[in-house]
Protein backbone atom coordinates (compact mmCIF):
# COMPACT_ATOMS: atom_id res chain seq x y z
CA UNK A 1 0.00 0.00 0.00
CA UNK A 2 1.27 3.19 -0.84
CA UNK A 3 1.98 5.70 2.00
CA UNK A 4 0.23 8.83 2.31
CA UNK A 5 2.64 12.15 1.33
CA UNK A 6 1.81 15.57 1.72
CA UNK A 7 2.26 18.82 -0.45
CA UNK A 8 2.33 22.39 1.26
CA UNK A 9 0.76 25.01 -1.50
CA UNK A 10 1.38 28.35 1.44
CA UNK A 11 -2.55 28.36 2.06
CA UNK A 12 -3.17 24.50 1.77
CA UNK A 13 -1.67 21.19 2.18
CA UNK A 14 -2.88 18.34 0.38
CA UNK A 15 -2.47 14.48 0.86
CA UNK A 16 -2.01 12.08 -1.86
CA UNK A 17 -1.26 8.94 -2.54
CA UNK A 18 1.87 8.12 -5.58
CA UNK A 19 1.40 5.22 -8.33
CA UNK A 20 4.14 3.94 -11.26
CA UNK A 21 6.24 6.61 -12.50
CA UNK A 22 7.17 8.37 -15.67
CA UNK A 23 5.93 11.37 -17.31
CA UNK A 24 2.39 9.49 -18.17
CA UNK A 25 0.41 11.45 -15.53
CA UNK A 26 -3.27 10.90 -14.30
CA UNK A 27 -4.55 12.42 -11.46
CA UNK A 28 -7.64 12.16 -9.35
CA UNK A 29 -9.02 13.57 -6.01
CA UNK A 30 -11.88 12.49 -4.32
CA UNK A 31 -12.73 12.82 -0.32
CA UNK A 32 -11.44 8.81 0.09
CA UNK A 33 -10.50 6.19 -2.18
CA UNK A 34 -11.07 2.90 -1.35
CA UNK A 35 -7.80 0.03 -2.14
CA UNK A 36 -7.58 -0.91 -5.84
CA UNK A 37 -9.81 1.69 -7.25
CA UNK A 38 -9.81 1.71 -10.89
CA UNK A 39 -7.63 5.14 -10.55
CA UNK A 40 -4.96 3.14 -8.46
CA UNK A 41 -5.09 -0.17 -10.47
CA UNK A 42 -4.04 2.42 -13.34
CA UNK A 43 -0.72 3.02 -11.70
CA UNK A 44 0.13 -0.44 -11.29
CA UNK A 45 0.67 -3.32 -14.03
CA UNK A 46 0.40 -4.23 -16.55
CA UNK A 47 -0.55 -0.37 -16.91
CA UNK A 48 1.93 2.09 -17.34
CA UNK A 49 0.37 5.42 -15.51
CA UNK A 50 2.36 7.74 -13.04
CA UNK A 51 -0.77 8.19 -11.00
CA UNK A 52 -1.64 10.57 -8.05
CA UNK A 53 -4.60 10.32 -5.74
CA UNK A 54 -5.13 13.51 -4.09
CA UNK A 55 -7.39 13.88 -1.50
CA UNK A 56 -10.07 16.64 -1.35
CA UNK A 57 -9.56 19.78 0.78
CA UNK A 58 -11.40 19.14 3.48
CA UNK A 59 -10.69 15.38 4.38
CA UNK A 60 -7.83 13.20 5.53
CA UNK A 61 -4.86 14.61 5.91
CA UNK A 62 -5.51 17.67 3.28
CA UNK A 63 -6.51 20.69 5.18
CA UNK A 64 -9.22 20.91 6.88
CA UNK A 65 -12.37 23.51 6.30
CA UNK A 66 -13.56 25.59 9.48
CA UNK A 67 -17.23 25.49 9.77
CA UNK A 68 -20.38 24.83 7.44
CA UNK A 69 -20.55 27.69 5.52
CA UNK A 70 -21.43 26.94 1.94
CA UNK A 71 -18.92 26.86 -0.70
CA UNK A 72 -18.33 25.98 -4.18
CA UNK A 73 -16.01 22.98 -3.98
CA UNK A 74 -16.75 22.11 -7.39
CA UNK A 75 -14.75 25.25 -8.34
CA UNK A 76 -12.27 24.82 -4.80
CA UNK A 77 -11.36 21.33 -5.82
CA UNK A 78 -10.99 21.60 -9.20
CA UNK A 79 -8.06 24.45 -9.08
CA UNK A 80 -7.10 22.54 -5.65
CA UNK A 81 -5.78 20.01 -8.64
CA UNK A 82 -4.55 22.87 -11.08
CA UNK A 83 -2.12 24.31 -8.27
CA UNK A 84 -0.64 20.40 -6.80
CA UNK A 85 -0.08 19.63 -11.01
CA UNK A 86 1.83 23.09 -11.00
CA UNK A 87 3.79 22.11 -7.81
CA UNK A 88 4.58 18.33 -8.92
CA UNK A 89 6.44 20.07 -12.54
CA UNK A 90 2.96 18.41 -14.07
CA UNK A 91 2.66 19.93 -18.02
CA UNK A 92 -0.85 17.75 -18.94
CA UNK A 93 -2.49 14.72 -17.61
CA UNK A 94 -5.37 11.75 -17.92
CA UNK A 95 -7.88 12.27 -15.70
CA UNK A 96 -10.95 10.07 -13.73
CA UNK A 97 -12.59 9.97 -10.99
CA UNK A 98 -15.71 8.23 -9.25
CA UNK A 99 -18.81 10.41 -8.46
CA UNK A 100 -17.91 13.23 -6.63
CA UNK A 101 -14.59 12.86 -7.73
CA UNK A 102 -15.22 13.48 -11.39
CA UNK A 103 -16.14 17.69 -10.56
CA UNK A 104 -12.60 18.43 -10.65
CA UNK A 105 -12.12 16.95 -13.89
CA UNK A 106 -15.22 18.76 -14.93
CA UNK A 107 -14.18 22.22 -13.99
CA UNK A 108 -10.57 21.67 -15.37
CA UNK A 109 -12.35 20.95 -18.83
CA UNK A 110 -14.09 23.61 -18.98
CA UNK A 111 -11.80 25.92 -17.46
CA UNK A 112 -7.84 24.83 -18.37
CA UNK A 113 -8.80 21.65 -20.57
CA UNK A 114 -5.35 22.25 -22.33
CA UNK A 115 -4.08 20.26 -18.82
CA UNK A 116 -5.89 17.19 -19.96
CA UNK A 117 -4.77 14.87 -22.01
CA UNK A 118 -8.07 12.94 -21.78
CA UNK A 119 -10.89 12.47 -19.23
CA UNK A 120 -13.29 9.59 -18.39
CA UNK A 121 -15.73 10.52 -16.34
CA UNK A 122 -17.11 7.96 -14.19
CA UNK A 123 -19.99 7.14 -12.14
CA UNK A 124 -21.21 10.61 -12.29
CA UNK A 125 -22.19 13.32 -14.68
CA UNK A 126 -22.25 17.41 -14.95
CA UNK A 127 -25.28 18.85 -14.00
CA UNK A 128 -27.11 22.31 -14.25
CA UNK A 129 -30.31 22.34 -11.77
CA UNK A 130 -32.64 25.58 -12.54
CA UNK A 131 -33.00 27.89 -9.10
CA UNK A 132 -36.57 26.55 -8.74
CA UNK A 133 -36.05 23.43 -9.72
CA UNK A 134 -37.83 20.57 -7.08
CA UNK A 135 -35.43 18.74 -5.57
CA UNK A 136 -35.37 16.60 -2.39
CA UNK A 137 -34.48 18.60 0.78
CA UNK A 138 -31.30 17.84 2.56
CA UNK A 139 -31.25 17.09 5.99
CA UNK A 140 -27.43 17.75 7.13
CA UNK A 141 -26.74 14.70 9.99
CA UNK A 142 -25.37 16.36 13.41
CA UNK A 143 -21.79 15.61 13.40
CA UNK A 144 -21.60 15.24 16.70
CA UNK A 145 -23.63 12.37 16.29
CA UNK A 146 -21.79 10.45 14.03
CA UNK A 147 -18.00 11.08 14.96
CA UNK A 148 -17.23 7.67 16.47
CA UNK A 149 -20.37 6.11 15.87
CA UNK A 150 -20.10 3.09 14.30
CA UNK A 151 -23.88 2.08 13.80
CA UNK A 152 -24.73 5.27 12.33
CA UNK A 153 -21.84 5.16 9.87
CA UNK A 154 -22.00 1.56 9.49
CA UNK A 155 -25.55 2.82 7.75
CA UNK A 156 -23.73 5.74 5.67
CA UNK A 157 -21.08 3.73 4.51
CA UNK A 158 -20.72 2.67 0.87
CA UNK A 159 -23.39 0.00 -0.23
CA UNK A 160 -24.58 -1.39 -3.62
CA UNK A 161 -27.93 -2.90 -3.67
CA UNK A 162 -27.99 -3.89 -7.47
CA UNK A 163 -29.20 -7.17 -8.52
CA UNK A 164 -26.21 -9.78 -8.70
CA UNK A 165 -25.10 -13.39 -7.73
CA UNK A 166 -21.65 -13.28 -9.05
CA UNK A 167 -19.72 -13.89 -6.08
CA UNK A 168 -16.66 -11.53 -6.89
CA UNK A 169 -18.98 -8.66 -7.05
CA UNK A 170 -20.87 -9.64 -3.80
CA UNK A 171 -17.28 -10.13 -2.21
CA UNK A 172 -16.00 -6.55 -3.68
CA UNK A 173 -19.33 -5.09 -1.97
CA UNK A 174 -18.57 -6.55 1.75
CA UNK A 175 -15.48 -5.24 1.37
CA UNK A 176 -15.73 -2.03 0.39
CA UNK A 177 -18.14 -1.72 2.60
CA UNK A 178 -16.15 -2.53 5.24
CA UNK A 179 -13.25 -0.38 4.56
CA UNK A 180 -15.45 3.05 3.54
CA UNK A 181 -17.02 2.19 7.60
CA UNK A 182 -13.86 2.14 8.75
CA UNK A 183 -12.52 5.64 7.02
CA UNK A 184 -15.76 7.44 8.39
CA UNK A 185 -14.62 6.25 11.52
CA UNK A 186 -11.58 7.85 11.38
CA UNK A 187 -13.07 11.22 10.78
CA UNK A 188 -13.19 14.25 12.89
CA UNK A 189 -16.03 16.53 13.29
CA UNK A 190 -14.97 19.16 10.52
CA UNK A 191 -15.13 16.45 7.69
CA UNK A 192 -18.51 15.85 8.43
CA UNK A 193 -19.38 19.49 8.38
CA UNK A 194 -18.06 19.40 4.47
CA UNK A 195 -21.34 19.94 2.19
CA UNK A 196 -21.06 20.63 -1.81
CA UNK A 197 -23.37 23.74 -2.25
CA UNK A 198 -21.71 24.51 -5.15
CA UNK A 199 -22.23 24.48 -9.14
CA UNK A 200 -22.65 21.35 -10.15
CA UNK A 201 -22.87 22.49 -13.70
CA UNK A 202 -19.04 23.33 -12.74
CA UNK A 203 -18.75 25.80 -15.47
CA UNK A 204 -21.33 29.01 -13.71
CA UNK A 205 -23.69 28.19 -16.33
CA UNK A 206 -27.36 30.20 -16.13
CA UNK A 207 -29.52 28.31 -17.74
CA UNK A 208 -29.99 24.84 -19.01
CA UNK A 209 -29.26 26.53 -22.92
CA UNK A 210 -25.95 28.09 -21.43
CA UNK A 211 -24.84 24.59 -20.03
CA UNK A 212 -25.20 22.41 -23.44
CA UNK A 213 -23.43 25.74 -25.27
CA UNK A 214 -20.34 25.09 -23.11
CA UNK A 215 -20.79 21.64 -22.87
CA UNK A 216 -20.27 21.78 -26.58
CA UNK A 217 -17.07 23.79 -26.81
CA UNK A 218 -15.34 21.23 -24.54
CA UNK A 219 -12.64 20.03 -26.84
CA UNK A 220 -11.11 17.55 -23.81
CA UNK A 221 -11.33 13.98 -25.19
CA UNK A 222 -13.97 12.74 -22.80
CA UNK A 223 -15.77 8.81 -22.13
CA UNK A 224 -18.75 9.35 -20.13
CA UNK A 225 -18.84 5.24 -17.69
CA UNK A 226 -21.64 5.17 -16.13
CA UNK A 227 -24.14 2.03 -14.73
CA UNK A 228 -27.62 2.08 -16.64
CA UNK A 229 -29.54 1.31 -13.21
CA UNK A 230 -27.64 5.03 -11.49
CA UNK A 231 -30.65 6.65 -10.01
CA UNK A 232 -27.96 9.86 -9.84
CA UNK A 233 -26.18 10.17 -13.35
CA UNK A 234 -29.36 8.36 -15.21
CA UNK A 235 -28.32 7.04 -18.25
CA UNK A 236 -30.69 9.39 -20.70
CA UNK A 237 -28.71 12.45 -19.22
CA UNK A 238 -24.98 10.90 -19.68
CA UNK A 239 -26.38 10.72 -23.64
CA UNK A 240 -27.36 13.89 -23.63
CA UNK A 241 -24.00 15.18 -22.56
CA UNK A 242 -22.36 12.65 -24.72
CA UNK A 243 -24.36 13.89 -27.46
CA UNK A 244 -23.24 17.51 -27.11
CA UNK A 245 -19.34 17.37 -26.50
CA UNK A 246 -17.53 16.81 -29.93
CA UNK A 247 -16.00 13.46 -30.37
CA UNK A 248 -17.27 12.21 -27.02
CA UNK A 249 -17.65 8.53 -26.23
CA UNK A 250 -20.13 6.92 -23.63
CA UNK A 251 -19.73 3.35 -22.30
CA UNK A 252 -22.89 2.16 -20.68
CA UNK A 253 -22.76 -1.48 -18.47
CA UNK A 254 -26.92 -2.12 -17.88
CA UNK A 255 -25.92 -3.92 -15.01
CA UNK A 256 -24.57 -1.48 -12.44
CA UNK A 257 -25.74 1.64 -10.70
CA UNK A 258 -24.16 4.50 -8.86
CA UNK A 259 -20.56 3.04 -7.78
CA UNK A 260 -20.05 0.35 -10.79
CA UNK A 261 -16.54 1.40 -11.13
CA UNK A 262 -15.92 0.83 -7.35
CA UNK A 263 -17.93 -2.70 -7.48
CA UNK A 264 -15.91 -3.51 -10.85
CA UNK A 265 -12.82 -1.64 -10.55
CA UNK A 266 -10.55 -4.03 -13.21
CA UNK A 267 -13.52 -3.47 -15.91
CA UNK A 268 -13.07 0.43 -15.26
CA UNK A 269 -9.21 0.65 -15.15
CA UNK A 270 -9.29 -1.73 -19.07
CA UNK A 271 -11.64 1.07 -20.13
CA UNK A 272 -10.17 4.04 -18.97
CA UNK A 273 -6.33 2.71 -20.45
CA UNK A 274 -8.13 1.85 -24.21
CA UNK A 275 -10.07 5.21 -23.71
CA UNK A 276 -6.82 6.86 -23.52
CA UNK A 277 -4.67 5.33 -26.09
CA UNK A 278 -7.51 5.71 -28.72
CA UNK A 279 -7.33 9.77 -27.77
CA UNK A 280 -3.78 10.08 -29.44
CA UNK A 281 -5.17 9.28 -32.58
CA UNK A 282 -8.94 9.95 -32.38
CA UNK A 283 -11.20 11.67 -35.51
CA UNK A 284 -13.27 14.17 -34.83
Amino acid sequence: MSEIKTIDLGDVTLAYKEFGSGDKYLLSTQNFFLTDCHMELLGKEPYDYHTFLVYMRGYGRSSHIDGPTPQNFTRIWGEDLIRFAGAMGIPSFYYTGVSHGNWAGWHIAFHRPELLRGFVCVDGIAQYHDSGEARPPFQAPDPDQLVGNYEALEKMAWMESWPTNNPQRLARRAANHKEHTEILMSRTREEFTVRNQGDMSCCGAVSREDFYEKLSKIPVPVLIWNGGLDPLAKAEDALQIAQTIPGASLLTYQHLGHGGADECPEMAARDCDRFFKDTEGRIL
